[in-house]
This record gives structure tokens, C-alpha cells and sequence, in this order.
């Protein structure tokens, strides 16, 4: 059986207890993350994701940034299970940033600011934000190790970055925590049929920089004349020194991103990996977007 369904049968046992019904049928959601499902019976359709920090769904839930969670166990290895309601929506075009920037930027502003997302999330060695990103970086780099013998062709180029990535990194000042969500691409959003926005993918939050989030968003979908209006909003003061942290952690985020995730079914494939680059190549070069923001 493949790997993202080695517990089904546990699911459905659960999900049996859970609903009085023993009649379900599954699906797989697109991706290659953590085992999910979704899980069709009762009249019903639910999402179920496993392995995932259910403490961070249920708070993100309590305060309406995250679809409700209805149901969590614990499987007979270990991993942990939630069930949470199949939400009808999509997924924001890059439009959708723009017509909902008032909307996105309060989500952003609470996640980053809840005391509970704060005090639930494992603490940090450093708040220091030099330190952060020279964590964040050198985990990438763990995990570029892994694949760069793959790819000798582009491997020295990479390699040259992460160099001047690391300087970089020495160089950043302050200090300050939040509950940074750290993977806010569109796939990661929701826009529901009722026009309720969620951001639905919170297993990579932690404590951090919130340049880490915030370089991401605007970066990848707000064009420069938008951008201060969306600062002011999530409360974050327009300056060089955030420009500089944005601009480092979005190039360690471009390069995390083509690399297969720990503990997740993730393949890095060498054929397209010097594609896969593009942006990470592009924010160092200082430009745009290549994708442009229409």
C-alpha cells in the first residue's frame, strides 16, 4: 500500500466512533504533504489530515482563521488525527490578492500576534533575527545536501548563493517573535463560497522573523504600489532594514521550496530543478516577480 494511505483503515475506524456511520469512501487531496484524505460519508464531506500540530489548528479555529475543527484523535502508533468540515471555495488568484488586501493583511496580523498561537509554539534559542534566518538557512542547506550531487550542472551556482546568503544573514539587526505561518503561497488560502478567508495549511508555523511571512506575500503578489498600504495595515513599518529581512528570507524560502520537505512524501526531481529556481534566483537578482502580479 502507498505510504499516504498506511492508515486509512485507522481513519475510517475513527471516523465510525466519531459519526455513528460505517459507511465511508475516500479521496486524496492533490500535493505530496502529509497523509490527508477526504473522507466522504454521513451526508458529509470531511477533510482529515494526520501527523499534523493539532493544538495550532484548534486555536486557529477558535478564532475563525482556520475551518472549525470537529473531531482529533490519536492513532495506535502515535500520530495524531483531525477532522475538519470539507470548506467549497477556492484557491485566491493573484486578483484576489489585490481585492482582498484589506481582508489578508488582518488575517496575517492576527496569526502573528495571537498570544495563543505564541504560547503554543515551541520556543526559540534566539528571538535575535540574525539568528533566525541563519537557522532557517542552514536547515535549507541540510536538505540541499541531500540532492545537489543530483544536479552538478547548477550545484556550484547554488552553492555560490547560499555563500552570500549566509553573510547576509550575519548582517541582519533586531529582535522579535511571532506566530509566523512560514509557507503563505496561495495554495496555503482559501476563499470559501460564503466569502470567509482561511488560511488552511499551518504545519510549518513557528516562532519568527515576520519578514519570513510578509517578504512572501508581497514578493509573490503585490506589486510595489501596494505595498506600503498592506505594511500599514498588518503594522509593520516600511524601512530598509525590514526590506533587507524580507529580501533574505524570501531567497532561503525560494530555495526551501524546490527541495523535498522533511517527513513528507516529496521527490526532488533533477530534471526540472534549474527551472525550479527562477525565483530564487530572481530575488536575489533584486527584480520583480518574473510572474508578474496580474
Amino acid at each position: 500500500m502507498n505510504d499516504r494511505q498506511q492508515h486509512q483503515q485507522e481513519v475510517r475506524a475513527f471516523l465510525q466512533k466519531l459519526f455513528s456511520n460505517r459507511d465511508w469512501e475516500f479521496t486524496r487531496p492533490m500535493g505530496t504533504g502529509k497523509e490527508t484524505y477526504f473522507a466522504h460519508g454521513n451526508g458529509s464531506i470531511y477533510f482529515v489530515k494526520l501527523n499534523a500540530p493539532v493544538a495550532i489548528y484548534q486555536a486557529m479555529s477558535s478564532i475563525g482563521l482556520t475551518p472549525p475543527v470537529i473531531g482529533i484523535g490519536c492513532l495506535e502508533d502515535g500520530t495524531s488525527l483531525l477532522v475538519q468540515p470539507y470548506v467549497t471555495g477556492r484557491k485566491p488568484s493573484r486578483k484576489d490578492f489585490r481585492d482582498y488586501l484589506e481582508q489578508i493583511a488582518k488575517i496575517i496580523d492576527r496569526t502573528h500576534h495571537s498570544p495563543e498561537l505564541k504560547r503554543l509554539l515551541p520556543e526559540t534559542p534566539s528571538d535575535l533575527y540574525s539568528v533566525l534566518a541563519s537557522e532557517s538557512l542552514s536547515r535549507v542547506q541540510l536538505r540541499w545536501e541531500q540532492c545537489k550531487a543530483q544536479v552538478p550542472v547548477i550545484a556550484a551556482l547554488v552553492d555560490e548563493h547560499l555563500v552570500y546568503l549566509a553573510q547576509q544573514t550575519q548582517g541582519l539587526r533586531g529582535a522579535g517573535l511571532v506566530a509566523s505561518q512560514n509557507d503563505i503561497c496561495n495554495a496555503n488560502w482559501l476563499i470559501a463560497s460564503d466569502g470567509l478567508i482561511y488560511l488552511i495549511d499551518l504545519d510549518s508555523m513557528s516562532l519568527d522573523d515576520p519578514a519570513a511571512d510578509i517578504g512572501a506575500i508581497l514578493w509573490w503578489y503585490y506589486p510595489p504600489g501596494l505595498r506600503r498600504r498592506f505594511l500599514e495595515i498588518v503594522g509593520y513599518a516600511n524601512e530598509e532594514q525590514f526590506e533587507t529581512r524580507m529580501h533574505v528570507r524570501m531567497a532561503i524560502h525560494c530555495l526551501s521550496i524546490t527541495l523535498p520537505r522533511t517527513h513528507s512524501f516529496d521527490r526532488f526531481d533533477p530534471d526540472n530543478f534549474a527551472e525550479s529556481l527562477t525565483d530564487f534566483r530572481a530575488i536575489l537578482a533584486g527584480s520583480e516577480n518574473p510572474q508578474g502580479y496580474d
